[in-house]
């Protein structure tokens, strides 16, 4: 056997040394590289936040300041005209309140202090639920159509109530901002005979680009600038959808061939086997109780 000399030894160690620097600088450089990237995108989301939110909430603001200086300094405005400025500025309020509960909820969520309340649910009543929402929040000539083709024969879900129907609530209302009102909204319940259902939402509307598919669940994310954008919201939408789908288990994801070509997002829910559905669950299992909120979402209770 070959018996090392010690100037041999020597050379092998300092070989050995340098190479573990050489390795030690390279993961510092990986990780210099994978900080720095999630600095631009902690400045892009600094960013968008101020132009959004900026946005959103002075344009209410200057609404309601108008309605209520015009109410104060004309006291001889008929009655018709005071209704039609209480109401106008109740619905910009209420408009702000949504904003800054989206904000607050997805703060919530990414920081785990949601409190998950699973039960056994009929999918096909909480689609009942939010398209009834919907429908309420907006007229039939303001919305595309919405086609729901949900069997009556699915397996019960395993989800928290409420949740799921703010799942769909969002997405349906997301449809309809980016779908014209002769376009068209369906609802889909696709099953692998797996454990999870698949819930699709398609809509006719503008589409997304293939290359922002994962994009649109980031929060604040907005397809156009700030300033110049056609439609409202904070962009905190569909990000909200994916904490709740995640606190399930389930995955959520989109599709689009591309601009004007519209969008179907398809996300799961886990299902009850049929063999552990008992004849009391399957009497019992309803969809949750409309929340006093319901306009918004619900509330939340943090641990501790």
């Amino acid at each position: 056997a070959h018996r090392w000399q010690n100037d041999e030894l020597k050379m092998v160690e300092a070989i050995a040394t340098q190479v573990g620097v050489a390795l030690i600088q390279a993961e510092a450089y990986a990780n210099l590289e994978d900080l720095n990237q999630q600095l631009e995108a902690l400045d892009r989301t600094r960013s968008n936040l101020v132009a959004i939110t900026g946005h959103e909430l002075r344009t209410p603001l200057s609404t309601i300041q108008v309605c209520l200086e015009s109410l104060a300094s004309e006291p001889d405005m008929s009655l018709e005209l005071r209704q039609v400025m209480l109401n106008t500025a109740l619905a910009d309020a209420e408009r702000m309140r949504k904003l800054i509960q989206d904000f607050l909820t997805l703060s919530r969520m990414e920081s785990g202090r949601i409190e998950w309340h699973p039960e056994a649910l009929s999918l096909k009543e909480c689609i009942d639920l939010a398209l009834s929402h919907v429908r309420s929040h907006r007229s039939e000539t303001e919305r595309p159509k919405i086609k729901a083709q949900v069997p009556d024969d699915l397996p019960l879900v395993q989800a928290d109530g409420e949740w799921l129907v703010e799942t769909l609530t969002k997405l349906l209302d997301n449809a309809c901002k980016f779908t014209t009102p002769q376009g068209q909204i369906t609802i889909e319940i696709l099953s692998s005979g797996g454990s999870m259902l698949e819930v699709t939402v398609t809509d006719t509307g503008r589409g997304i680009e293939p290359n922002r598919l994962e994009d649109v669940f980031d929060r604040f994310y907005q397809e156009e600038g700030a300033l110049r954008r056609t439609t409202g919201g904070m962009g905190l939408g569909l990000a909200i959808c994916r904490q709740i789908v995640k606190g399930w288990g389930g995955e959520i994801w989109a599709n689009s061939a591309g601009k004007d070509q519209g969008s179907r997002f398809h996300f799961t829910v886990p299902i009850i086997p049929r063999s552990s559905e008992s004849e009391d669950s399957k009497t019992n299992a309803k969809p949750p109780a409309k929340s006093k909120k319901r306009s918004g979402v619900r509330s939340t209770k943090s641990k501790g």
